[in-house]
């Protein structure tokens, strides 16, 4: 493809596909996208089913693309071919009391495939991903299509050309954990133990979680305003960095207070102008740099070795956490 500045390909020459409006695309904004590790049989992601490498590197596993959105629906993709999903979720729990009903949630952030070198490799099973929703629950989700099975990627997009209707799309929830009052704005999987994951969200709280227990193990107190980011350190296990309102960026370290009520340990302010903080990001390769965007700029900030220097029984904590 011809390059443009930098080596970058120009407009169009690099594109290799793109979605079209069809009765299972997405119906609202698409809120996450990312690459899931698959399981055994499932659809790959066509030419680059292999995207190990670098800070994702897994061997080489099979990978395929996913989209989730506002409208509940979660669409996997064939990179070979994205007009089309290849099969459809969509985000729904049953309510409260036993009644038997459904409700469908709008998918606000994702977790899928982060690396993780302790507790299986590429950190969740295939299949496996964490979503938070524009209502607050968070939910542990597993796919379950199949080339082999009765729901087959086949039968999805056959149905789908031949009748121009989207096909029943099934829940992937395999359990719901109490989550934020608002939306959950950031899901992340501690990259040293895929046992422990956090979230953030409008309520301004941090929570921190085990994967099979429905309740937040380590509730950080509220902060003024909402957090829309958050990121676990490369280096510290135990180390939060969240961004939120107002150009607030906390750092929880949950060694600090070794009880279920946290603090946040260090605090700045990443814009003078109070601009929220979006996203936040370590550096796996220099955990000593910390980036932070807001609506019109990305910065970088070093932290001190205080934040970047694994202490001595942090990883206990997080241990303890996961067992909990």
């Amino acid at each position: 493809a011809e390059r443009g500045k930098g080596g970058a390909p120009k407009m169009g020459d690099a594109l290799m596909g793109k979605s079209e409006v069809s009765d299972a695309s997405h119906r609202e904004p698409v809120t996450c996208v990312g690459w899931m590790r698959s399981s055994n049989g499932q659809v790959t992601a066509g030419p680059l089913e292999k995207v190990g490498g670098g800070a994702h590197d897994d061997g080489g596993d099979d990978y395929e693309l996913v989209s989730a959105g506002g409208d509940g629906r979660v669409l996997v993709w064939d990179a070979s071919d994205v007009a089309h999903p290849a099969y459809g979720y969509e985000l729904a729990s049953a309510n409260e009391g036993g009644s038997g009903a459904m409700t469908t949630w709008g998918v606000s952030s994702a977790a899928f495939s982060p690396t993780c070198a302790r507790h299986g490799v590429g950190g969740l099973e295939p299949g496996s991903f964490y979503a938070g929703s524009d209502g607050g629950p968070v939910f542990r989700c597993k796919t379950s299509h199949s080339r082999s099975r009765s729901r087959t990627t086949r039968e999805f997009r056959d149905k789908l050309r031949d009748s121009g209707v989207a096909p029943p799309m099934y829940s992937p929830v395999k359990q719901t954990h109490d989550g934020h009052k608002g939306a959950t704005h950031a899901v992340c999987v501690n990259p040293h133990d895929a046992r422990v994951f956090a979230t953030c969200g409008g309520d301004g709280a941090l929570r921190v979680y085990t994967r099979y227990a429905s309740g937040g193990v380590v509730s950080a107190t509220p902060a003024p305003g909402a957090l829309f980011a958050a990121s676990w350190s490369p280096t510290r296990p135990a180390l939060i960095a969240c961004g939120g309102v107002g150009g607030r960026v906390c750092l929880y370290d949950l060694t600090a207070t070794g009880g279920e009520d946290v603090q946040p340990t260090e605090q700045f302010r990443a814009c003078d102008a109070g601009t929220d903080v979006q996203a936040i990001a370590f550096n796996s390769a220099l955990p000593e740099y910390l980036a932070t965007a807001d609506a019109r700029f990305v910065r970088v900030w070093e932290l001190g070795a205080g934040l970047t220097t694994e202490r001595a029984g942090e990883r206990r904590v997080i241990d303890a956490i996961a067992g909990a």
